[in-house]
């Protein structure tokens, strides 16, 4: 018997709401990243993407070269007083939080990033896994949008990024912390088909200082997507006492600026949608050309835009 293929192609990477087109280009073309495309919406368009009242939108694709994986920058206009997260609260859950990097060169690729004018946190995490040892980094960057270089063994990173043999690799993960990590990986395997490809476990207090909280972090942690080497959802749950995390669910919708959510390439938009109970949208997406377009928000507070390319 023949299984129907899985619903979804691949992750194309996170989409970020931006105050500030142009830092943000820069940021990413720090990163590696180019822009391959760019699409003015009127107010019509925007409010059938992204269901908002009032704002047109600018929106600009980017991808690391060689990959079919990027970044999506969407401008609204005009624009939001609301930033989804804030420095000072790092253990904010239900809205996604870090755009990971692997670098087989954790001080180069920093270097490269900081001659672009973005700084990291003076805290660099160092911890042990049962996979290994892991250095991690985090950028605090335009609108609350955080990105993180991970370094660690270099045979480890193969088997968890397409490209391996630069100084960054693509988007390789779009994560946020959840207080209910049950209800997310059942919306993502119902709605989307996508199963959990990696899972791991951290106590470190150098990770606990990088995140920014008081209070004890016992991460477990769930990589969902379509395979391993290609960019995927990490789901975590910071296992913090019970009361000590503020939910961004009701924060995180647009036009509100940050790391907003992620898209996804699709076979079958309408399938989708009908999963989802939502409607397919056509849209012309940069980097994607005619596309019908289904976006709805998770419980863990992320925008999923799932295109189906004509």
């Amino acid at each position: 018997m023949t299984m129907d293929p899985t619903p979804v192609i691949n992750v194309h990477g996170p989409i970020v709401s931006s105050s500030d087109l142009a830092t943000h280009l820069a940021m990413f073309e720090a990163f590696g990243l180019r822009e391959i495309g760019r699409i003015d919406r009127s107010i019509a368009q925007t409010a059938a993407i992204w269901g908002t009242t009032g704002q047109a939108s600018r929106e600009i694709t980017m991808n690391t070269p060689g990959t079919p994986f990027g970044v999506r920058l969407v401008g609204f206009d005009p624009g939001s007083d609301v930033e989804i997260r804030q420095p000072s609260r790092g253990s904010d859950s239900e809205a996604l939080k870090v755009i990971d990097f692997y670098t087989p060169d954790l001080a180069a690729a920093r270097q490269q990033v900081e001659a672009a004018g973005f700084r990291f946190k003076d805290e660099i995490a160092d911890y042990e896994t049962a996979e290994g040892r892991f250095q991690e980094a985090h950028l605090w960057g335009p609108d609350g949008v955080v990105c993180a270089l991970l370094a660690g063994d270099p045979a480890f990173f193969a088997d968890l990024a397409t490209v391996c043999d630069r100084t960054f690799s693509e988007p390789q993960s779009i994560s946020g912390p959840v207080q209910n990590p049950e209800a997310i990986l059942a919306f993502l395997e119902d709605v989307f088909g996508l199963g959990v490809i990696h899972q791991y476990q951290l106590e470190d207090p150098t990770f606990q200082a990088l995140v920014g909280t008081a209070s004890r972090v016992r991460l477990r942690a769930w990589n969902v997507g379509p395979r391993k080497t290609e960019p995927y959802f990490g789901i975590v749950h910071y296992g913090m006492p019970e009361g000590t995390q503020t939910s961004l669910f009701d924060v995180a919708r647009p036009p509100a600026r940050g790391l907003l959510g992620a898209t996804l390439r699709v076979r079958d938009a309408a399938q989708i949608a009908r999963k989802a109970g939502v409607a397919v949208v056509p849209a012309e997406v940069p980097g994607f050309g005619a596309a019908l377009a289904v976006t709805v928000q998770g419980p863990n507070g992320a925008w999923f835009q799932a295109l189906q390319e004509a």
